[in-house]
């Protein structure tokens, strides 16, 4: 347990998802839904807070003249989202992404990890779709999966 009262190391297969991504190096985190969206770009340290059915996963950058805050309900995510894909803008045709997704209740609410600095010039970069292979492999071997207190499961068929 962390020093802080309430705030412990990863406590499930999922906690310990988030914080390999957080702490792999450059990534964005874009949250939100719809038609807002915040971004969190690079390595983060995250706190895991909370009893078991009520988990916050908590990251705070910055210093005492300017920060950002972000909690995400752990408790609340209900799938996770391995995805390999085009591009979403035109000015980059032919360029994929690699995210992973973390899917809130109704699959609507979602918050996004997308592999940073992806390419080199025209060219995927392979260190950083060989990391990114590794850990869908850790995580299930699977493009999605359901989330049942913590752990990550083969969606129901």
């Amino acid at each position: 347990m962390n020093k802080v009262a309430g705030v412990s190391e990863p406590a499930s297969e999922l906690e310990r998802l988030i914080a390999e991504l957080s702490e792999s190096g450059l990534l964005v985190f874009v949250f939100g839904v719809g038609w807002w969206t915040a971004h969190l770009t690079g390595v983060t340290a995250p706190v895991f807070r909370g009893p078991a059915d009520r988990r916050w996963w908590h990251v705070e950058l910055g210093d005492d003249a300017a920060s950002w805050t972000m909690d995400v309900r752990v408790d609340q995510i209900t799938g996770v989202r391995f995805k390999r894909g085009p591009y979403p803008f035109p000015s980059f045709r032919g360029r994929e992404v690699l995210l992973v997704e973390f899917l809130g209740p109704g699959k609507e609410n979602w918050l996004g990890c997308y592999v940073h600095d992806l390419y080199d010039s025209k060219r995927m970069r392979p260190e950083k779709l060989q990391a990114w292979q590794a850990l869908r492999e850790r995580y299930g071997n699977r493009d999605e999966s359901t989330v049942d207190r913590g752990s990550l499961l083969p969606l129901a068929v």
